[in-house]
């Protein structure tokens, strides 16, 4: 008995550990260029459907509502894989975290704002 435990706690661990890798991949797959528009649109839904508190089937009904979240993770993956080139999807797949982060452009002003006039001056850290 304890050994069938065991074994259900690596497997559920493993198919988890899969389920977080295919959700970087739809992630991922957003801000790649070479991605199609429509399958693009379809990551981006299935991304806020599970990261989202309103689903069909609430995630707090036991396994019903996690597996809703699984099978849009699942037919998100298999247009991905039906739309992309295979090479555009294994870079998808096996990039790193920071390609994510380092593909989403963010510009801060840092000098004085306009409408605010002349009188104010940047902090002097800023200087």
């Amino acid at each position: 008995m304890q050994r069938q435990l065991q074994r259900l706690a690596e497997t559920l661990k493993t198919r988890f550990g899969q389920l977080l890798k295919q959700y970087r991949t739809i992630l991922r797959a957003l801000v790649h260029p070479a991605v199609p528009w429509y399958a693009k649109l379809v990551c981006g839904c299935a991304a806020l459907y599970v990261a989202s508190p309103i689903q069909l089937i609430p995630n707090f009904i036991p396994i019903i509502g996690q597996l809703d979240d699984v099978l849009v993770i699942v037919l998100s993956i298999r247009l991905l894989k039906r739309s992309v080139p295979p090479p555009v999807l294994d870079k998808c797949e096996n990039g790193s975290r920071s390609s994510i982060v380092s593909a989403i452009p963010l510009t801060l002003p840092i000098g004085p704002s306009p409408a605010l006039g002349s009188e104010v001056s940047p902090p002097d850290f800023c200087q």
